[in-house]
Order: C-alpha cells, then sequence, then structure tokens
C-alpha cells in the first residue's frame, strides 16, 4: 500500500511516500480503508520528534481517518460501513491506504460529510469535547477559546455554544465575522484586544500555550477552570483559587457518535480549508506549522 513515512526527525523534507506492507487488525481492531486523513499539528510535531513512541522507523504518521471497514471485530461495525475515527496516540498510522484502529474509536461516519470533511473532525473535535468535559462546561457559563478559528478551536466554540455557554473567542481579524458566523458572542482580535475587559470567565481553553496559557490564569474568576492543551501547566504562573489541568485527547467513537449527530442536524458545522493530495503532506505540514489555518487541512487519498 501507499502510505507518507520518515526514516529520521526533522523538518517536512524527511516525508516521502513509499510501498508499505498492508496492517494486520490484532484483536479489537478493525481494518479501515482510508478515504481520507485529516492533518493536525501534532502531526508534524511527531515528525520533529516533540512526540514520540517506541516504535523503529520508518514511523507512520496521522491520527484521523475517515474510510470504509475492509475487516471488522466482534460487536465492531459491519464490513463495507463508511465510518471516521481517530488512531490511539502515540502511533500514528492515517497517511496511508490502510489503517487499523480499535473498533471502540470509530463511529458511523456523519451522513452528511463527505471523507474529507469527515476526516477533518474526530482529533480536533474530540479535543475541544474533552476539554471542555474537563472543564466543566454547562449553561450560563463564561467560556473563552483561545484561536476560536483554528481546528480545536472552531469545534471548542460551537460546542461551547450548544452546551449554553456564553462563548468569547480570539483569532485574527481576517477570521472574525468566521467566528460570528460559528456563535461565538464576542469575537475578539487577538493582536489588540484587551481580553480582562471581557472577564472574568468560568473557563479557559488554551490551544495555544507558552505566554497565552500564562496571561490565561488572571483571566479566570476564583473557582473557574484552565484548560490546556499543547503542554504541560506551568505552575510558576498559578494563581490561588483557580482550578488548572491538561487534557490530552483519547480516542472516543461513543462521542464521536454523539458529534456526528451534531454535524448531521446543522448544529455543528467542520471548516476543511484545503484538501491536499496524499503526495503533498509535505505541504500540509508546511502550512499547519505556519499557524493560518482556517479549520482543518485534509489529505485526500
Amino acid at each position: 500500500m501507499r502510505a507518507v513515512v520518515f526514516s529520521r526527525y526533522g523538518d517536512e523534507s524527511v516525508l516521502e511516500l513509499a510501498r508499505r506492507p498492508e496492517p494486520a487488525p490484532a484483536d479489537g481492531e478493525i481494518l479501515v480503508e482510508v478515504m481520507a486523513a485529516g492533518v493536525n499539528p501534532v502531526d508534524w510535531k511527531h515528525r520533529e520528534g516533540a512526540v514520540r513512541n517506541d516504535r523503529a522507523f520508518p514511523l507512520g504518521l496521522g491520527w484521523d481517518v475517515a474510510g470504509v471497514v475492509r475487516a471488522t471485530a466482534p460487536g465492531g461495525p459491519a464490513v463495507g460501513d463508511a465510518v471516521y475515527g481517530m488512531l490511539p496516540l502515540p502511533y500514528g498510522g492515517a497517511y496511508q491506504e490502510l489503517a487499523v484502529l480499535p473498533a471502540s474509536a470509530v463511529a458511523p461516519k456523519p451522513q452528511r460529510l463527505s471523507f474529507a470533511q469527515a476526516a477533518a473532525v474526530p482529533l480536533a473535535a474530540l479535543t475541544a469535547w474533552q476539554a471542555l468535559e474537563a472543564g466543566g462546561v454547562s449553561a450560563g457559563l463564561r467560556v473563552l477559546v483561545h484561536a476560536g478559528a483554528g481546528g480545536v478551536g472552531h469545534f471548542a466554540v460551537q460546542f461551547a455554544r450548544h452546551f449554553g455557554a456564553h462563548v468569547t473567542a480570539t483569532a485574527s481579524a481576517r477570521n472574525l465575522d468566521f467566528l460570528r458566523r460559528l456563535g461565538v458572542d464576542e469575537p475578539v482580535d487577538r493582536a489588540t484586544a484587551d481580553l480582562s475587559a471581557a472577564g472574568p470567565f468560568d473557563i479557559v481553553l488554551d490551544t495555544v500555550g507558552g505566554p497565552v496559557q500564562h496571561a490565561s490564569w488572571r483571566l479566570l474568576r476564583p473557582g473557574g477552570t484552565l484548560v490546556t492543551l499543547p503542554e504541560p501547566l506551568d505552575e510558576a504562573h498559578r494563581l490561588p483559587g483557580v482550578e488548572a489541568r491538561r487534557v490530552v485527547v483519547a480516542p472516543d467513537g461513543r462521542a464521536l457518535g454523539e458529534i456526528a449527530a451534531l454535524l448531521d442536524s446543522g448544529a455543528v458545522h467542520v471548516e476543511v480549508q484545503s484538501v491536499l493530495p496524499l503526495e503533498q503532506a509535505a505541504t500540509a505540514h508546511r502550512i499547519s506549522k505556519e499557524g493560518r489555518v482556517r479549520g482543518k487541512l485534509v489529505l485526500g487519498l
């Protein structure tokens, strides 16, 4: 089968399109013919060596898949079913023609979505879903989402609105109208806004890290919760009376089923900036690392 792999850590030039043996599902796993694979920042972080695993080179890439079941497990979907799901971290293997996933990690593909659109959903949407759950989102709470136009962010703002929260989100000036279309109550320009004037918040979702995490502590009310995603909590900036936790996404087919219902109902929208062929995985990584992606990038197979 065709697969994008890399044999050493480095920039996007280490990626190669190769012929690899077809994977064989283990107990509890299914085999999926991949029609499209989502691209996430963790993909290029894996390629650079910031995210590692214990497998030998060459290593596969990617965690988001949408495709058709070719072999199944007891209790899993039927052969021929269209599914979408996320491979378990830290073992990538989505940028290839066939992928194996736990049967529990997939759900029926949302009917309204193409395979490319569906492949843009799992990791980012599950990250947003699990982060808001960790923050205790509920109706009436004030939620701030940093980078609300990005992959995780654009799902987080929609889920928070779905749960009845008041949503503030940051973005570049060119994406403020996009945030409004997603239902954000207060879109703010990340370059000029005084977020302290918009707060205090009950939940702050940090999708950026670094200085953004550091500044976020001061934006929370006493008893509020900071949820950070890209890096561990920096305890040097902790403030008394503020809860904080880091969320690392995990596959969850049940939650993807709930998310699929929201997508099919039109309550939630997935934004795909570009669909590139598998051969252009390096280009997709370069675009992703530049940090100017609205929604998601996808590789079509």
